[in-house]
Parts: C-alpha cells; sequence; structure tokens
C-alpha cells in the first residue's frame, strides 16, 4: 500500500505533455476578513475554495466539499448529509455561516440532519480559525465556515453576467445543475439562482456493516443495509434565491430571499425520509467612510423559518423540528484605538424551537446578545490582534414528559417528566495573537485564547429516542459551560511560488460538553419490533485535544505542480480513556499539470486507522483515497468548461471514524462524474 503513493503521483505524467502558459485564477478577497488581510497577515491561515477548485469539489453535502482540507473531516451519514468536524471537534464548536450570519438548522443536534444549504450556488467558501472567529461566536473554537453566494452584492457590476454548472455521474448517479444571473443596471444589482440536485442509492465497494460490529453483535449481518449498493441512501434537493442591491454613495443595501428544500433517506429504515425546508430573508446595509476615524458600519438581519420531518415507511411522522426567528448585527470597523484598526460590534438573535409529534425536546425559547471587538496593533514588522467577546444566552423551555423505552427487554417502557426550566448563562472569551516577519521568506505567527461556550438547547433538554440514528440521547439541565485555553503556532515559509506552512496547536477544556456513551441500554418498540439502544449523555468532562495541520506546494517545472497536506489530532479525556468520534493521522499529496486551456491533477490521500477509540467505540481501518480531476476549457470559446472527477479509483472501502454510522454505512465506490460549466 506504501508505493500507492509513488504509482499515483507518477501517472499525471502520462495524461498530456506538451509546452506552453499555465491558467491564470485570479483570487478573491476574503469576505469574512475585516481587516482585508492578506493570508500571510492572519495570526491562523484562512482556507478559501473558489474557482476551479470550488467546482471540482462541489459534491452532495458541505462535509465532503472541505473533507481534503487539512484539519477538516466530513462527519458523514451516507453521501447525502456530511458536517465539517474541525481539529476533531464537531456540532456547536463548528460555526456554519452565510455571508457572514449563522445558518439556523438542527444539523448541529444529530448525524442525519443535513445543513439546510446547498453548494451548488455558492460561488466560495471560506474557513477562518483563530482570534478572527471571536466575530462570529465565542464558541466557534474549532472554527468558522462561511459559504458565500453573493445574492446580495458588495460592489456594482454593470450589465448582465452569470455562469451555470451541469454534471452527472458519481458513486451516487447524481446528476446536478446551477444556474446564477446578475443584472447591473443604473444603481441596482438583481440576481436570481436556482439549483437542482437528483441522487440515487449510493453505490458501495463491499457491504454496508463493517465487519466489526458484524462480528460484536449479532443483530447486525453484514450486509443490513446493502451489499453493493446503500439502500434507500437516495437525495433529491432544489432550491434558490433572489436579491436586490442598491448602491449609493459609498454604500450600498440589499435584500434577498431564499429557500431550499431537500428530502433524503433515511438509511436505517427502508422507505423512511427527511424532509426539510429552509427560508431565508437577508438584508444589509453598509456605509463606508463615515468620518477619518469610522471607516465602516454595517447592519445585517436575517430572518429564518425553518421546518424538518422525519417520515416513517409508513407515511406517519416520527420526529419533527421547527426553528424560527432572527438574528442582528451590528458592526463598525475604525481606528479610535490604533491606526492599524479595529472591529466592534453588537449580535442580537431570538428564536423559537418546536416539536409537534413524538417527545425527543421540549419546546423552547432561546434569546441572545452578545458584545465583541477585534482590534489590530502593528509594532514594527510584529502585528498584534486582541479580541474580546462577551455572549449572553438565555434558554425557556416548557414543561415536557419523555418516551424512556424499557430497562429490560420485555418490559414495561417508561416516562421522565421535567418542569418548565429558564437556564441563563454568561460566557467571556478572550484572545491574542501575533505575527512575525522573520525575514523576506518566513513568518511566524502565534495565539491564545480563553474561549467560553453556553450549552446548546439539545445539549440541555433533548431527552428522548431518535430511531434514524439508532440511538437514545440525554441532555443535561446542570451542564457548566464548555471552558478552554488554547495555543497556536503557525511557522510559514515562501519563495517564487513555492510555499509551506505548519501549525502544531493544544486546547486545553477545564469543561468539554461531550457526548459519550453510557454502556446502558434501553429498549424501544418501532413497527412492531424491539430495538436495543444506546443512551448517550451530554456531560462536562475535562479534555485535551492537541494535534497538528500541515500544507505546502512546490512548483516542479512551468508546467508541473507538486502539493502535500496532513493532519493530526489527539483528544483524551483527562479523566481517563480517549474521546469518541476523533479522526486518524491524514497524509495526502498530488501532482498537477496545466498546459494552456488543459488543468490535470491527481491527488493521493492515505487516511490511517484509528485505534484510539473511545468507549464501547470500535475501530477504523485505513484506507488510501486515489483521485483526479481533469479541466478543459475550449480554445475557441474560454467561457466554456468541460470536467472529469474520478473519486476512490482504488475501489477501497472507506469509512469516516468520525460519523456516527461508520460500521453500518460504506462510502461511495469508485466512480467518475462529467461536467460543463460555463459563464458569461
Amino acid at each position: 500500500m506504501r508505493n500507492v503513493f509513488l504509482i499515483a503521483l507518477m501517472l499525471p505524467v502520462h495524461l498530456v505533455h506538451a509546452d506552453g502558459p499555465q491558467i491564470d485564477l485570479n483570487d478573491i478577497p476574503v469576505t469574512a476578513n475585516p481587516f482585508s488581510l492578506a493570508n500571510d497577515e492572519l495570526v491562523s491561515p484562512t482556507y478559501i475554495m473558489n474557482g476551479i477548485t470550488l467546482q471540482n469539489n462541489k459534491d452532495s453535502s458541505i462535509g465532503n466539499m472541505l473533507d481534503k482540507v487539512p484539519g477538516i473531516s466530513n462527519s458523514s451519514w451516507g453521501d447525502s448529509v456530511g458536517r465539517p468536524t474541525i481539529r476533531g471537534m464537531d456540532r456547536n464548536r463548528i460555526k456554519i455561516l452565510n455571508n457572514g450570519m449563522e445558518i439556523r438548522d438542527v444539523s448541529s443536534m444529530s448525524g442525519d440532519h443535513a445543513i439546510g444549504l446547498d453548494g451548488l450556488a455558492a460561488e466560495q467558501i471560506e474557513v477562518i480559525k483563530g482570534p478572527e472567529t471571536i466575530l462570529y461566536s465565542g464558541g466557534a473554537i474549532g472554527g468558522v465556515i462561511n459559504i458565500i453566494d453573493y445574492r446580495i452584492h458588495p460592489e456594482f457590476i454593470e450589465g448582465v453576467v452569470g455562469n451555470y454548472n451541469l454534471s452527472a455521474g458519481g458513486a451516487n448517479n447524481a446528476k446536478a445543475g446551477a444556474v446564477l444571473l446578475d443584472v447591473g443596471a443604473g444603481n441596482i444589482m438583481y440576481h436570481v439562482d436556482l439549483y437542482n440536485r437528483d441522487t440515487k442509492n449510493l453505490k458501495i465497494p463491499g457491504f454496508s456493516v463493517s465487519k466489526r460490529l458484524a462480528d460484536s453483535d449479532a443483530e447486525f449481518t453484514r450486509g443490513k443495509y446493502g451489499d453493493g449498493t446503500l439502500i434507500n441512501s437516495y437525495n433529491e434537493t432544489k432550491g434558490g434565491g433572489v436579491g436586490a442591491t442598491y448602491f449609493f454613495d459609498k454604500g450600498y443595501t440589499g435584500l434577498s430571499l431564499a429557500r431550499h428544500d431537500q428530502e433524503y433517506g433515511t438509511i436505517l429504515e427502508d422507505g423512511a425520509y427527511i424532509d426539510l425546508v429552509s427560508q431565508n430573508l437577508k438584508y444589509v446595509f453598509e456605509k463606508n467612510d463615515l468620518s477619518g476615524l469610522i471607516k465602516k458600519f454595517k447592519f445585517k438581519l436575517s430572518h429564518t423559518d425553518y421546518q424538518h420531518k422525519e417520515i416513517e415507511g409508513d407515511g406517519s411522522t416520527g420526529l419533527d423540528y421547527y426553528d424560527k426567528g432572527a438574528d442582528a448585527k451590528f458592526e463598525v470597523a475604525h481606528s479610535l484605538i490604533s491606526p492599524s484598526g479595529g472591529v466592534a460590534g453588537v449580535d442580537v438573535g431570538s428564536y423559537r424551537f418546536s416539536q409537534e409529534t413524538k417527545p425527543y425536546e421540549p419546546n423552547n425559547n432561546r434569546q441572545n446578545l452578545s458584545f465583541y471587538a477585534l482590534e489590530r496593533f502593528e509594532v514594527g514588522d510584529h502585528k498584534f490582534n486582541f479580541g474580546l467577546r462577551h455572549d449572553y444566552q438565555e434558554y425557556e423551555a416548557n414543561s415536557f414528559t419523555s418516551d424512556d423505552g424499557a430497562a429490560t427487554e420485555g418490559g414495561d417502557e417508561t416516562e421522565t417528566s421535567f418542569n418548565a426550566t429558564e437556564k441563563t448563562f454568561n460566557a467571556t472569551s478572550i484572545s491574542l495573537g501575533t505575527t512575525s516577519k522573520l525575514n523576506q521568506n518566513w513568518t511566524l505567527g502565534a495565539s491564545i485564547s480563553h474561549t467560553q461556550r453556553a450549552p446548546f438547547h439539545d445539549e440541555l433538554f433533548v431527552y428522548g429516542e431518535h430511531h434514524a440514528t439508532e440511538t437514545i440521547e440525554h441532555g443535561d439541565r446542570n451542564l457548566k459551560d464548555e471552558r478552554s485555553n488554547s495555543i497556536d503556532l503557525t511557522l510559514s515559509w515562501a519563495n517564487q511560488g513555492n510555499a509551506f506552512s505548519v501549525t502544531p496547536y493544544i486546547t486545553d477544556f477545564g469543561s468539554y460538553i461531550a457526548l459519550l456513551n453510557t454502556g446502558v441500554v434501553q429498549y424501544h418498540e418501532h413497527d412492531g419490533e424491539e430495538e436495543a439502544l444506546p443512551v448517550l449523555l451530554h456531560q462536562n468532562v475535562p479534555a485535551d485535544f492537541y494535534g497538528f495541520e500541515f500544507q505546502g506546494n512546490v512548483d516542479l517545472s512551468a508546467n508541473y505542480g507538486l502539493n502535500y497536506w496532513g493532519d493530526y489530532v489527539r483528544a483524551k479525556d483527562k479523566n481517563g480513556g480517549n474521546l469518541p468520534r476523533i479522526p486518524p493521522l491524514t497524509l495526502g499529496s498530488g501532482l498537477s499539470y496545466q498546459w494552456n486551456t488543459l488543468q490535470a491533477n491527481i491527488d493521493v490521500e492515505h487516511v490511517f486507522n484509528q485505534n484510539k477509540v473511545g468507549d464501547l467505540e470500535l475501530k477504523t481501518d485505513d484506507y488510501t483515497n486515489v483521485s483526479l480531476a481533469l479541466n478543459y476549457q475550449l480554445p475557441t470559446n474560454k467561457n466554456l468548461n468541460f470536467y472529469i472527477k474520478g473519486d476512490n479509483l482504488l475501489d477501497q472501502e472507506k469509512r469516516d471514524h468520525v460519523s456516527f454510522l461508520k460500521d453500518k454505512v460504506l462510502m461511495g465506490e469508485r466512480s467518475f462524474t462529467l461536467g460543463l460549466t460555463g459563464n458569461f
């Protein structure tokens, strides 16, 4: 297996052989960066995915799209659902934004819940780590992912511009398409986008259930959820948005409306499916150059009406989730404290979570109010960022009676009742970072931070059975804030097109909100059968996370380039043992080729086995993923681009250790996708 790396890296040499200039790809500024700094000036690396890279990585889920980014793993649930995990941290520690405002859905509550947005309409995706995350949440200890669609334009473009993307293929036999159109006339930009995705059941290279699970539990036969095809893993998605932006002297204001509809199969129950609808209204007002000290004022408003239903095989609703409310952000960019500039702002939000069918979590209201500031200072060649944020979170939960199940097989199912509850939390986060230019080629960045995160409503109040994941989750109304201290170092080098960076880090949690298997089993009746389900409990534990990320590139010649990357994270419960669902060591390398309008690259990524597992968690085997992408821009029409993508070319059995279903669901077989993109 170790020779696979060398063999695969040699393959692109035979794909094409010629000389000529390279394709020019322009970088787009980071929209989430309030200082408009270059990447090497930020304390922690910010990853930007756009252009051909974004096109080649567009997939059925945001987790799949970002899976190759150092430090990011995909917490998958089949192929249709995948939420990013950063440095082994998942759920509420990762904030998913759309145009700088949080996407309100229930994707952080469970592994089977999709993000309420599709990447087909995305024009750029940004990953933000370090002190800058304090602008969006004090609890985003893992990081922030910002998905940009430009429904509200930050700058005026005269005339008609747009692009489209059509593709077919893949292990799930997907057919996908999107069109984005912008019209600029007078002082107004109009935007419309539409997208559609239709995927069939996922083809897999073997049995869905792992041998380890089948050997340890007779209930799970190797082909229980499929052999060669993953049962009930289809996905149907459609959506779009409209927007209008009016530009005036030194500013703009805009309004957008978007809708996302998605239906996808519940893999663990043939015939069952999840149906979600998310509607979002956004308003933005921005005014620049208000005075010599006030550079910018920005106001953002986002209103979301989200609903999610889990439909059983007989057509009844098993669970449903409704979340409705609004967020507002007031932000000022200034130079009141330092000529280098700063940002100060206020976030406020109010949401109502409710359910109508099976008891799983009480209906609850949540209110939040946050104050934040990020200031930048320069002393010679040294740059400093100082961030401060205070979050106030309030919950009001209704009285609630749960469906507990039976303690013994064949026993009577019981209930637990909870009174109406009010909870308030005050969380303060502080960060300090610095970058120093050591010489012309070397830069050293360092950051330290203290982070506090209030428990989310599911961590506090959930108490019931969730058949879609075959688990029972218990919240804890006495949970304390999650508190941590972190240190990051980034050493980077760049010289004439060659670059390298490495980031070691350590995060010490005095109080980590972990979702752990208690070892207790409850028995629930479902469709006339009694199921033994593990009980998972949200609990505060002391924990350590430490690891590293690295990436680099080498220009081998005028046409060839070599990329390499890797990441590793170790997570321990200080009370003893390992934390569950932590990604293993990953190493990757890729060879690229460019000539005129042809671009080709092949990547080899080895995901090592994970044997440092939590209690009652099974080990996961290693695998090597070989993928390729070919892009050809027509010489007669440079606005038209054909592409081919290949994945899992070795047809290996791949299991995603960070997934709750990694022993029940196998990832896709060897596959190819054909696509066409164009712009006008």
